[in-house]
């Protein structure tokens, strides 16, 4: 498997350290208002019991869902768990990619190499946080901020609350969050509703009491 941290510095957002993005690998996806140095560590999360569970991102959509949105065959996805972070969430990410066509070359200067892709985050918050419904707030403090263009519209893809950031679409159900996004797939407009459909998906998946990690 590659590795995390050199995917998310060819990736990401590189004015930032690749020791930092390595940390923060969900950020690029998410743009910077999803980085975990958005939201503020909570008091109570340094006495907190039980950490959260991670959730296979990769399991939450087929590779045939994916393929059949975004209308070009995907690979199986490839899963990362980033661990704890800071604010007490199980952060984990699967990307599935689409091959380039016979003759190709990969492209360096883009993300992938030029391939289309899909990515999913998703973060487990703590049992009885609030901090789920804080990671969609963000979305609009960061474009009051001017930390991303596209003004924050609300959509409906079946969870407690959801919107469309620009490039994605962020939900939260129970104490889960997620934010999905596609990218180089021809028609940047077909993004927000494949975005959309996919998201729809992944709600049904989510669980519906999320369970805190195992002792070991």
């Amino acid at each position: 498997m590659v590795d995390a941290d050199d995917l998310a510095y060819r990736l990401g957002p590189h004015r930032r350290d690749r020791h930092q993005i390595g940390r923060n690998f969900c950020a690029w996806v998410l743009l910077t208002v999803l980085s975990v140095a958005v939201f503020p560590v909570s008091p109570g999360l340094a006495a907190a019991g039980v950490p959260p569970a991670a959730i296979d991102a990769c399991a939450l959509l087929t590779p045939d869902e994916v393929s059949a949105v975004v209308g070009k065959r995907v690979e199986t996805g490839h899963p990362y768990d980033n661990g704890i972070t800071p604010q007490g969430a199980h952060s984990t990410t699967c990307i599935w990619a689409a091959p380039l066509p016979p003759g190709v070359e990969p492209d360096p200067a883009q993300r992938l190499g030029g391939r289309g892709f899909v990515v999913l985050s998703v973060m487990n918050w703590p049992a009885g946080s609030n901090d789920a419904r804080k990671f969609l707030e963000d979305f609009q403090k960061a474009f009051l901020q001017h930390d991303i263009d596209s003004k924050p519209v609300s959509v409906n893809v079946g969870a407690d609350d959801s919107l469309w950031w620009g490039d994605g679409v962020a939900a939260r159900k129970n104490g889960v969050s997620f934010g999905i996004s596609v990218a180089q797939f021809g028609d940047r407009a077909a993004r927000r509703p494949q975005a959309e459909s996919l998201a729809k998906a992944i709600v049904k998946r989510l669980p519906t009491q999320p369970r805190p990690e195992p002792h070991r």
